[in-house]
């Protein structure tokens, strides 16, 4: 389950960074990661309540063989943007903010896939890549772990299996060029300073012990430095890239 749950709530690491680039949305997502160190199973349940009532209109869609966006002169068709698009909304929506002015929603997908082809280019570049066997392998693993929480997951998103499949793909794919390029360390001391700091935030209330929470808070502060260094090496792609948006 909690495969899904990530998988779920943050199907790529382009759309954590593209919270990232969003100002407005640091302190929640400040709040969710203090929330998810007491307790990691209870947030994901409470935001996909919240997100289970986003509308995705026939009008906010694109067709899927309309070129959206050229990266180095590679065009990301409306397919992709389709998908990214209704994940966005929903987190967006999921997490309280306003989702009321879709061209907002549609600016922030179309950075999303810009970063996604970026990352993508890079990986390439490197020698990496994922293959259609393991995208499959990573699917059929999901499906039988999860079975209808991963349907009940797709409702939610309005995303067909080939939309999660097209998803997973750009997943797999960062994940190995995070494993192969950046170097992250969480020290025994800033698991402590983490610790202190949840302690002083939570008053009265209990937070539990510092073994007994270690693992969660070095994943959380795991998760924090990537998306930081990632975003960083997006920034350095960009600087170099030749980006034309079509739409």
């Amino acid at each position: 389950m909690k495969k899904l749950i990530l998988l779920g709530f943050a199907l790529t690491l382009a759309i954590v960074l593209a919270a990232c680039n969003d100002d407005s949305s640091k302190e929640s997502k400040d709040n969710e990661q203090e929330d998810s160190a007491q307790t990691e199973e209870s947030a994901p349940g409470e935001n996909e309540q919240a997100q289970q009532s986003t509308e995705i209109t026939e009008e906010e869609k694109l067709d899927p063989e309309k070129a959206v966006v050229s990266v180095n002169g590679t065009e990301v068709m409306g397919d992709s943007y389709n998908s990214v698009y209704s994940m966005l909304k929903t987190q967006m929506a999921g997490s309280g903010q306003d989702v009321s002015d879709t061209e907002v929603v549609k600016e922030q997908a179309v950075n999303v896939l810009i970063e996604q082809q970026l990352i993508r280019q890079e990986a390439e570049t490197l020698g990496l890549e994922v293959t259609d066997e393991e995208v499959q392998s990573e699917f059929d693993t999901i499906k039988e772990e999860n079975g209808e929480q991963l349907t009940a997951v797709l409702d939610q998103f309005q995303l067909s299996e080939d939309d999660f499949k097209r998803q997973l793909a750009d997943d797999l794919i960062t994940n190995k060029y995070v494993e192969s390029e950046l170097d992250i360390k969480v020290t025994d001391e800033e698991v402590e300073e983490y610790y202190n700091k949840l302690k002083e935030q939570s008053g009265d209330q209990e937070v539990g012990k510092l073994e007994d929470l270690e693992p969660t808070i070095k994943n959380q502060i795991t998760q924090q430095k990537t998306a930081t260094e990632l975003q960083s090496k997006v920034a350095e792609l960009k600087e170099d890239a030749e980006v034309e948006t079509l739409i």
